[in-house]
């Protein structure tokens, strides 16, 4: 397998080539929406996982294909941020592409009290830290971080990260019903972002498949939140439909790339692929048969998962 995956069609950031730093389900979470299911090495030690110069040549190969990117984004199957020497990779991934691409990070915030790693960061043109809940109970309940980690800890990291960071930081919140979806909760956030002072301030919502069937708030408590949250604070919302560049000649071999990241619907692997959904549709029937993938129906709705 290699370190990239797609350009995949993302809500927030377009085009979207995705990197994949650590091993499958590498994290110092324990999330109870993770795509992914169940963190299979929890951990906060850093290591250096990857080989450099293969990274290189991979990102050459399909830089040459000219493909539609809007972002380089580092997130992948685990916490990005559990490599060493990030500078490195982010330094690297800009001179191949002579910067014409804007790199993001997509973390958890759990390590960002370290000063090393924020040093590290300060490479890239934008960040997606996340910050479910402030209150160390519901932070408990939602990240199941590793002993080390407290909210805290997370909170102070953050702080500093904005101090220091010069480029753009989105601040996601993943909120689930019945958890930190309380508008007590939403205020305790709002006093703790308003410290932080984060560009933007992004709610999502898990409405993907996960291991764990969460409900969702309903639309009411959304905008209650949003309205207390207050400043630059948006409901991730379905994209407009854009067109990539076909580029690669192995469908089977591309979905799977995307299914091991996460589960993909029929109509996000049609258009991050750029093909008719009849090719789509056949290729997933191949691997079906081969059981490769399976199919799963979460919220009403087909979602296609890679057999592990």
């Amino acid at each position: 397998m290699g370190y990239f995956y797609g350009p995949v069609l993302s809500r927030r950031l377009g085009f979207s080539l995705g990197v994949d730093l650590v091993p499958k389900k590498t994290c110092s979470f324990n999330c109870i929406y993770c795509q992914l299911g169940q963190t299979t090495r929890k951990s906060i030690r850093r290591f250096s996982y990857i080989d450099l110069n293969k990274l290189k040549k991979e990102l050459k190969e399909i830089i040459k294909q000219n493909p539609k990117i809007d972002y380089i984004t580092i997130s992948g199957s685990g916490e990005p941020t559990l490599h060493k020497n990030l500078d490195k990779i982010i330094g690297l991934i800009k001179k191949v592409t002579k910067n014409k691409f804007p790199v993001c990070v997509i973390t958890n915030s759990s390590l960002l009290y370290k000063k090393a790693v924020r040093r590290e960061l300060k490479k890239a043109d934008l960040l997606i830290p996340s910050l479910d809940a402030v209150t160390p109970q519901i932070f408990h309940k939602i990240n199941r971080p590793s002993k080390e980690i407290t909210i805290e800890k997370i909170i102070k990291g953050l702080i500093e990260l904005r101090r220091e960071f010069k480029g753009k930081i989105w601040l996601e919140i993943m909120l689930v019903a019945h958890l930190n979806d309380t508008l007590n909760e939403a205020k305790k956030i709002k006093a703790i972002t308003e410290k932080i002072n984060p560009d933007k301030i992004q709610l999502n919502l898990p409405v993907r498949p996960g291991g764990i069937i969460l409900s969702l708030p309903p639309p009411k408590r959304l905008k209650a939140i949003k309205k207390i949250i207050g400043k630059n604070v948006n409901i991730i919302s379905s994209f407009h439909k854009r067109r990539q560049k076909r580029f690669s000649q192995d469908i089977n071999k591309d979905i799977l790339e995307f299914l091991k990241r996460r589960p993909q619907s029929l109509d996000d692997l049609t258009d991050s692929l750029a093909i008719n959904p009849n090719q789509v549709i056949k290729s997933l029937n191949i691997l079906l048969d081969d059981g490769k993938i399976r199919k799963y129906c979460y919220r009403k709705k087909n979602y296609f998962v890679y057999n592990k």
